[in-house]
Order: structure tokens, then sequence, then C-alpha cells
């Protein structure tokens, strides 16, 4: 399992743990409405926060390879 599918998994599993807690607190629906709209606020959030350095850090190792890549093209050339 690759660790991007396990953090996603973690946060899922947080955000339906953290629903049904607050499904079954003991508090009047309209402010328990109120605390899951403001968790699936900072759920989206987070999951937004995370998503943007999962593309930065795959746009940093694909540069990084193209690199080698291009750097393994010139010593073959020059080799040949």
């Amino acid at each position: 399992m690759r660790s991007g599918e396990f953090i996603s998994g973690v946060l899922v599993g947080a955000l339906i743990g953290a629903a049904v807690g607050l499904l079954f607190a003991p508090e009047a629906g309209e402010e328990t409405r109120e605390r899951i709209k403001e968790r699936a606020g900072d759920f989206k959030d987070r999951a937004r926060e995370k998503g943007s350095e999962w593309v930065q850090k795959g746009t940093e190792v694909l540069r990084e390879k193209k690199e080698h890549l291009a750097s393994m093209c010139h010593r073959a050339e020059e080799g040949s």
C-alpha cells in the first residue's frame, strides 16, 4: 500500500469517526448539524492542502527524474 492511499484512508476514517461522534453527542440537532458543517469544512481545507502538497512533491520528483534521464542520455551520446 502506498503512503498516499494510507493517508487518504486515515483522513476518511477520521471524518467518519468525527461525524458519528457528533451524531451521538447530546446536543440539539441544529448545533450538531452546525458542528458537522464546520468539521466538513475543516476536512475539505486539510484535504485540499494535502492534495497541493502531493502535487508539489510529485512535480519535484518528476523534475528530478527528468533531469536524471537527460543526464543519462547526454552521457550515452558522449560515449558513442
